[in-house]
């Protein structure tokens, strides 16, 4: 007996110190000591300290717009507690593992809104996945990862200046081509000296106001359930070798059971089969046949539909893309099977359409609300100016200005702001033909949030019902690829990140099958669902100045946060007003910076053009060759970092089926020759200098603008004339080729006429006088606009 009293007086010597000095908690590669007080004291990975300077503790709680710091711990059998400077007590269990430590709240005051892991500060900033939330330098890699959806990356708006000024850092935003990510909102943010990394989950269990996008006030409604509590959120602490980053995330996943979708047997993150390129265009049951032909002369593996549905909400597909509702869609996703091509559609996420039967003519209850208004009288069905109390709902001006009231919507004109009241003037009563009703001063008035689009939101319970519905029309249809477009969307029911994690889990966890997905922004949780990002592009821009900036941006982005690349969305198109139709040149110049960054693209070509553009199957074909080489890694670095130029042009040649010549080619600017300003009898023609980076044979492209004709058209250089006995119209074009060879076309490059040739046209210097020679008709004078390219020795390419 007296040994073993010995013995626990032994084991309490040993303990006390523990209990003193803090916790250890370790991985096979990571140490992170926390000390009495609840602060990080010491975080090793393969034995190299990597705290940052300052003081850092384990959690943080916000409270009525103050923040609560630790002042004491106490660590007793994989439980951490602790004190708070206001006397209230946060209980932590913790858990250890060889690939990660994880930290879950088991028990939290009711009285706290939010809870901030950290803020933690590390000295390594070499690459910063701000997104995804891992810092890597000095050999070594540091991050952290929210384990459920509640646990969201960064810090609540309303917080965020007061935590980054309690702390006293400042990190950078992150740029993307839809929109940047304040620093805040960051899982880890670059301070020019280390990185700080910022987690943080909000009490969600009851009705309040908060700024959501660009409004000051909008309601959010109580989460039911565990997510509305702080309690259960949990994170998990890891450091690894810096190779081993992004392997390490995938044994997390596994571990702690987050997504981790698999292609092909092989994980989404490090397989090449998620950033294959695909076609989005507008196709039916009608000529799906003719678009899955083409897509196999492109290589397309998957086919997207750019806006099959009549209305968002109930996600009804149109009659003009399918007769037969999910079962029509079925049999469209077989035959593209048969044929080894996958079916996928796009959508606006949770945007609800007015056409909807969710608004129309019975509104549901669930859209979502701004606010409450209140009326100061009883209103009539007819009633056209409606009295209500002073609000503040009304600073910002939305798009459909609409309330409901019962069963009924009612668009108002204006607001009229009195001293007492405000008066809605000219409201449209049964508005989206939902019945106009008397309604009583005690109903409740409530005004819609809405979006540009001229659409609604739901709340999160109908934005449920809306996340099912997308997930059994992919399961009915066999549809395997979406974008959740509009993803912001989900903000507007108050719950900002929580509400956006919440729709895509709910419909990836529903899918009985691999469904490729993707958006055009990116959070944390979403990192791992998310097979991919991308992004559609203004059409009012030619191919090499859309958002060009803003793709490579992107590439940065995807390549610090570990994720597969994608270029984002090109337009071929037919010729209109504003542009020409798409040329060789413009494709190849796109697929060039897809080399080049190794990344994927989607080329938006719809059917029309598919029928109409005279050259489209060789522009298919060059994306077949160009995709061929880019999936197999085929260029070398060297390569990939000329291609990746924006300014650079480029030509691939396919000589057999493992070889091919890479052509680099200087494109010429447009000259003009105009017609009108010749004096009477003058000869039509013009003298240039056409500046050349390759000597060689020449490229030209003649285009006829304006009403007239004009004939035996030629070209003379210091090697000699080359002439076009022919005639060519107002619109069209005049091409010549390489090899020698010429046409007459459309505007759409459709052969009108083969041309005989009389001579070749080299260019033999880099600066070369050139005289250009035509006959116009009598009648109008158009303007003759010339294009020349070249190009220089080429290079080989081989599988």
């Amino acid at each position: 007996m007296k040994r073993f009293y010995f013995f626990c007086s032994l084991m309490m010597l040993l303990v006390l110190p523990a209990l003193a000095q803090g916790v250890c908690l370790r991985t096979k590669s990571t140490e992170i000591q926390i000390d009495q007080e609840g602060c990080f004291s010491s975080v090793q990975v393969e034995k190299k300290e990597i705290l940052g300077a300052g003081k850092y503790p384990l959690l943080t709680i916000g409270m009525d717009n103050q923040l609560l710091v630790p002042v004491k711990m106490e660590s007793n059998d994989s439980i951490l507690q602790l004190r708070m400077s206001d006397g209230g007590e946060v209980v932590l269990q913790y858990r250890q593992s060889d690939v990660c430590v994880t930290l879950e709240v088991k028990d939290i005051p009711q009285r706290y809104d939010i809870l901030i892991y950290g803020p933690l500060g590390v000295n390594i900033h070499e690459v910063v996945g701000d997104v995804i939330g891992v810092a890597q330098g000095k050999g070594v890699a540091f991050g952290i990862q929210a384990l459920n959806i509640k646990t969201n990356a960064g810090i609540p708006e309303e917080y965020g200046a007061l935590v980054t000024r309690h702390y006293r850092y400042v990190g950078k935003e992150s740029q993307l081509s839809v929109a940047n990510i304040a620093s805040y909102r960051l899982a880890a943010t670059d301070t020019g000296d280390g990185t700080i990394f910022q987690f943080s989950v909000r009490k969600r269990d009851r009705d309040e106001y908060r700024s959501v996008l660009q409004l000051k006030k909008s309601l959010a409604l109580s989460v039911e359930g565990e997510d509305g509590a702080i309690k259960g959120s949990k994170i998990a602490m890891f450091g690894c070798k810096q190779k081993d980053a992004l392997a390490r995330i995938g044994e997390i996943e596994l571990e702690q059971h987050l997504p981790h979708p698999l292609f092909d047997g092989e994980w989404g993150k490090t397989s090449r089969a998620v950033m294959k390129s695909y076609l989005i265009s507008d196709f039916s049951e009608n000529n799906l046949d003719m678009v899955l032909d083409k897509a196999e002369i492109a290589g397309f593996k998957y086919i997207y539909h750019s806006g099959p549905f009549s209305d968002w909400g109930h996600f009804n597909w149109n009659s003009s893309f399918t007769r037969n509702g999910d079962e029509g869609v079925k049999c469209m996703v077989d035959k593209a099977k048969a044929k080894g091509i996958n079916m996928g559609v796009h959508t606006l996420s949770n945007f609800i359409t007015t056409n909807d039967s969710y608004v129309t003519p019975v509104p549901s209850r669930h859209l979502q609300k701004q606010g409450v208004l209140t009326l100061t009288d009883d209103i009539t069905e007819s009633q056209t100016d409606i009295h209500i109390q002073k609000s503040d709902l009304f600073e910002i001006p939305l798009s459909l200005n609409t309330l409901q009231i019962d069963d009924e919507l009612i668009i108002y004109n204006k607001v009229e702001k009195e001293t007492d009241f405000f008066l809605l003037k000219d409201c449209k009563r049964g508005a989206f033909k939902t019945k106009a009703s008397g309604h009583s001063s005690k109903t409740p008035l409530y005004k819609l949030s809405d979006h540009a689009y001229k659409v609604f939101f739901p709340d999160l319970a109908l934005q449920d019902t809306l996340a099912d519905r997308i997930a059994d029309l992919m399961n009915k249809t066999g549809l395997s690829q979406i974008s959740f477009d509009g993803l912001e969307g989900c903000s507007y029911t108050g719950h900002d990140e929580y509400a956006t994690s919440r729709f895509v889990t709910r419909c990836y966890t529903q899918f009985d099958h691999n469904v490729i997905n993707d958006a055009s922004r990116l959070n944390h949780n979403l990192w791992h669902i998310h097979t991919r990002m991308n992004w559609g592009e203004p059409w009012g821009e030619a191919m090499r100045t859309g958002q060009v900036a803003n793709r490579i941006k992107n590439q940065d982005f995807f390549q610090r946060n570990l994720f597969p690349r994608m270029l984002g969305w090109f337009l071929i198109r037919l010729a209109d007003r504003k542009f020409e139709c798409s040329t060789l040149e413009d494709v190849e110049w796109a697929l060039s910076e897809a080399a080049g960054f190794d990344a994927g693209y989607a080329m938006t070509i719809n059917t029309t053009t598919l029928n109409r553009h005279g050259q489209i199957d060789r522009l298919l074909q060059a994306i077949k060759h160009w995709d061929i080489l880019r999936e197999a890694q085929a260029f070398t670095e060297e390569q990939k970092q000329r291609l990746k130029d924006p300014q650079s042009e480029w030509h691939l040649q396919k000589v057999d089926e493992k070889n091919y010549q890479l052509y680099p080619l200087f494109v010429s600017k447009r000259y003009y020759c105009n017609l009108a300003e010749l004096q009477p009898g003058q000869p039509g023609g013009a003298d240039w200098i056409w500046e050349n980076k390759y000597s060689g044979p020449c490229k030209i492209q003649v285009k006829l603008e304006g009403e007239g004709t004009v004939s035996n058209l030629s070209f003379t250089t210091s090697a000699g004339t080359v002439r076009f006995p022919c005639k060519l119209e107002g619109g069209q074009y005049l091409l010549y080729d390489f090899d020698g060879n010429a046409t007459i076309t459309d505007k759409n490059y459709n052969v009108i006429e083969v041309v005989d040739v009389e001579g070749a046209l080299y260019l033999s210097e880099t600066s070369s006088p050139v005289s250009f020679s035509c006959e116009p008709e009598v009648g109008e004078a158009p303007e003759v606009v010339v294009r020349y390219i070249t190009h220089g020795n080429p290079e080989k390419v081989s599988l």
